[in-house]
Order: structure tokens, then sequence, then C-alpha cells
């Protein structure tokens, strides 16, 4: 399966991992553009928190933490690993590690888990996807949503349509191969890898019925609202303009203040992408 595909599974309108050809086409555009990534240490609990489809109970919380009194991780660590009970907590302290770094650190507690931080928007910053056994993915079976790896949210109140989690929750001995992805909110100038549909909840069409209006109206709304629109379509690369008659498919963010947009000349006869109004 592609990496895209992982990646964006929790926005996809589809439940489970994958992506419909839509997004891929678009998604696929949007990574093809390496930006590098300056490297301040931020820590993930001073981003926003949603939570994905995948594998969703987890974690010991904050003060869970503190109540058990573990030990607290090298100052110098990418992430924080607390061993309470029979489980890891883990949590990231450096939200621009080298992924090289994340994944020394889990192989040193024996865990086989590749952990990936990718820039998103405000959005989906702390997205979590968690796929608990990628041989079986890769293998074309399905992966159970619920999984031995589980996230665990914040404690108090939470507002955001997908959760608020704070980090993974790994069973000691965990013997199987998995991916996990955290969104992290972008810096100046990168592109997202884990871009947002344009109408989730913070997104510029949110609540906005987009899908089959013309290029200029949609085109219009987005620059009102602060946002530079550029096209796909017919699995070209994307480009600055399209036809304003033209008819919009689908649309992500692909950078603050970027959208691109899946256009044709003819009306999409796919079901519009499920409203969170």
């Amino acid at each position: 399966m592609h990496e895209i595909d992982r990646l964006v599974a929790g926005i996809a309108p589809d439940a489970g991992p994958g992506t419909t050809p839509i997004a891929r086409e678009l998604l696929e555009e949007i990574t093809s553009v390496p930006v590098p990534q300056p490297r301040p240490r931020r820590s993930w609990l001073a981003v926003p928190r949603p939570r994905s489809w995948a594998a969703m109970p987890v974690l010991a919380t904050l003060a869970a933490l503190l109540s058990f009194g573990v030990a607290q991780a090298p100052a110098s660590a990418a992430l924080d690993i607390e061993l309470v009970d029979d489980h890891y907590v883990i949590t990231v302290k450096d939200l621009l590690a080298e992924s090289e770094v994340y994944q020394r650190e889990l192989r040193a507690r024996g865990l086989d888990i590749t952990l990936d931080v990718v820039p998103t928007s405000a959005s989906l910053a702390g997205q979590i996807i968690v796929i608990n056994d990628m041989d079986r993915l890769l293998s074309g079976k399905l992966v159970p949503a619920d999984g031995p790896i589980t996230t665990i949210d914040a404690p108090g109140s939470c507002e955001r349509f997908a959760g608020c989690p704070i980090g993974v929750k790994v069973p000691v001995g965990f013997g199987k191969k998995a991916e996990i992805t955290l969104g992290r909110r972008a810096l100046p100038g990168e592109r997202y890898k884990m871009p947002p549909r344009i109408a989730l909840p913070g997104e510029p069409l949110h609540c906005v019925d987009y899908v089959n209006k013309s290029v200029t109206k949609i085109s219009a709304l987005l620059r009102e609202r602060g946002v530079t629109p550029s096209y796909i379509a017919n699995g070209k690369p994307s480009a600055p303009s399209a036809p304003g008659d033209w008819y919009v498919h689908d649309g992500v963010m692909s950078a603050d203040g970027q959208a691109l947009l899946l256009v044709g000349s003819e009306p999409s006869t796919r079901p519009a992408p499920p409203s969170r109004c």
C-alpha cells in the first residue's frame, strides 16, 4: 500500500486504511514536492490534538503518568517512553527530530514500530493514525481498527471532532510490525503530508457544499478566505488556473493558505464527502 494511503486514512470518506482514487490523485500531487524542515524542538502537548480512525482507545494521560511516579526519559530523548504496568506509554518530546531517532529509541525497547511525524494544518495537528499489523496489511488483509496499540486522550473535555490524544500505549512484548503517523503543525513554507479536506472543521470551506460547484465560484470563496487555489485534472500536474465553468470534484489544503482542487469538465458522479457540520 502506498504511504499516502496510510497517512490520510483518517480523512478519507471510507472507513479503514486506504484512500479513494480521487484522494490519491490529490495527495500524491501535494506530496511530490519535498520541502526541507528546520529543527526547533517542540512538545507534542503544545499542538491541538485530534484523533484518527484507527485503534483509538489509548495511552495514559499526563496526570496518570504522574500518579504512577515513573522515572522521566533522558532530556536528550526525542520520545518520552514510560513503563506503566504492562504497557509502554509513549509521547513525542521533539516533533522535529529525524525519523531515525524515533525508530532507534523504539527499537531499544524491542518495538518494531515506525513513527512518522508529518506536517499538517492546525485542524489536524495531533492526529494519530495507527496501523497495528503492517505485515497483515501488506499481504492484502484488513487490519482491525481496534488493536493492541491504542491512543489516549488528554484529561478533561475535548471539543475537537476527532478527539484529543496525547500519545500511544503499547503492550510490553508487542511483537508485530506497526506504523504510527502523527500530524504536527506545519512550519512556514512546508507542504502538508497529512492534508485535510477543504471542508473539515477548521478549514476554509467548512459546511460549504462545494462538490460540483463551478471553479469560478469555489475559487472566489477560497480567495475571500485568504486561500490561493491551484487545480488538477485528468491526472496532469497541478496548474494555477482552470476553466471557470468546470466543476470542482474534491479538494484538500496543500499548505497554509493553499488549496488543491480536483476539477473536471463534467460533474462528478462520486458521492460528496460526508459533512461534519
